[in-house]
């Protein structure tokens, strides 16, 4: 039986996340009464994903009694993430319902402290502090218990009441398994159930982020969906039901690119916003009027559709005639031959499409071969335009709700005096 299923976002310290997986399941064996060999819990240690990790997956998650939630700003921008947890959430809410009780079996758990804003509305309501957890568990999270060696004993106290907790939950809460098959990918994010569909068929994810604030992201998707893609190439594993799940670093990394860049923007404290390349106009007149960013990542393969790379000249040369700090990426996975073979004809096609943009080598990035180099590249590139942005941008201050904003009225000075009165 596994006692417990460990989520956390792959890149979050695997090294000492499996430290943590381990020392768990050694509490949990001992107050269990269980050997030395029994597996009591599940993590997904895979850095380079094969075939057969989504069902392994899947097994854990149908079969596991309680369900820890790693957190941190990677995690709710995770889709991985949040597929995990919203399958596990509903099989909690259906044992729930039927029992009328309230099981505690989805625990989330403070990697690091906190942050006001940074916890996902989904893991707000769920009680991630305990007193019986420790006072320096929820001022430090779990990584700096761990960490820090004169915290060493409040790091074994906090061990053996999170394995009582785990163990007492799942002995008085025996969660049944799910039996009927499960496809993970056609799961919902429970972070990303927001996605929006607008009047014009256009696709965006609503991220409760101010529209307004200063060095917010606007990640821009330049792609497309398996039905129109099947006429221009013949691999069609990398793309989805919709733009948003294009994913040209499969199978390597099997995560839509979005997904993955709002992480990694994340990471570096970044809130973003993301929609499709048909609302690129009123994301571009956001970020010149606030002093934002924008991220246009492109398929290159968009060029041999004729109507999409029409539209991609209109959008570069309504940029080119904007105020807006912009950086276009476009990536081309090294695991994906077909791309390789006809790299040379996409990228000169997007170099003509973006010409204007592609002298500046610090914000025009091409043929990114890897989703590491996409990792280590992005930071790099925010970093720049948020620097353009320090330099080139205006000063927008909005009135609070207590500003008259009214215009004056002059009347001289003898603007006090009674209508009809003459002046002395």
């Amino acid at each position: 039986m596994l006692y417990f299923f460990l989520s956390y976002a792959r890149g979050d310290e695997d090294t000492l996340v499996q430290r943590f997986y381990e020392d768990l399941s050694a509490e949990v064996r001992l107050i269990a009464g269980l050997s030395r060999d029994v597996r009591v819990g599940f993590v997904d240690r895979t850095i380079l994903v094969g075939e057969r990790w989504p069902q392994r997956l899947v097994e854990a998650l149908s079969t596991c009694r309680s369900f820890l939630a790693l957190m941190t700003p990677r995690y709710f921008q995770s889709r991985t993430c949040g597929q995990e947890w919203q399958l596990f959430a509903d099989r909690t809410a259906r044992f729930e319902n039927h029992r009328r009780v309230d099981t505690s079996l989805l625990k989330p758990l403070m990697w690091i402290p906190a942050q006001p804003g940074r916890i996902h509305p989904v893991a707000q309501p769920l009680q991630y502090t305990s007193d019986s957890l420790g006072d320096l568990y929820q001022r430090l999270g779990v990584r700096q218990l761990m960490r820090l060696h004169r915290h060493r004993d409040d790091y074994h106290t906090f061990l053996f009441e999170l394995a009582t907790q785990i163990v007492s939950s799942v002995e008085a809460n025996p969660l049944p398994e799910q039996r009927r098959p499960i496809d993970l990918q056609a799961i919902e994010s429970a972070f990303h159930s927001n996605r929006v569909t607008g009047p014009d068929g256009s696709i965006a994810i609503a991220t409760g982020t101010d529209p307004t604030s200063a060095m917010l992201v606007h990640f821009i998707i330049a792609a497309s969906d398996r039905d129109e893609m099947r006429g221009v190439r013949d691999d069609l594993t990398v793309y989805g039901d919709d733009p948003l799940q294009w994913a040209p670093y499969r199978p390597p990394m099997p995560q839509p690119l979005i997904d993955y860049a709002r992480e990694i923007a994340a990471d570096h404290s970044y809130h973003s916003t993301v929609v499709q390349v048909d609302r690129l106009s009123h994301s571009a007149d956001l970020a010149a009027r606030y002093n934002q960013i924008l991220v246009l990542i492109v398929d290159a393969w968009l060029t041999r559709l004729p109507e999409r790379r029409q539209a991609l000249i209109e959008h570069a040369s309504a940029l080119n005639n904007s105020r807006t700090t912009t950086a276009v990426l476009i990536p081309s996975s090294r695991e994906d031959p077909e791309t390789r073979e006809h790299w040379h004809a996409l990228s000169r096609a997007c170099r003509e499409i973006f010409d204007d943009l592609t002298s500046d080598d610090e914000l025009y990035r091409s043929n990114i071969i890897t989703h590491r180099a996409f990792e280590e590249m992005l930071p790099e590139v925010l970093e720049v335009a948020r620097n353009r942005v320090f330099r080139l941008g205006s000063v927008h201050r909005p009135p609070d709700r207590l500003t008259d904003t009214t215009p004056p009225r002059l009347d001289g000075p003898w603007g006090g005096d009674e209508p009809g009165t003459e002046a002395a």
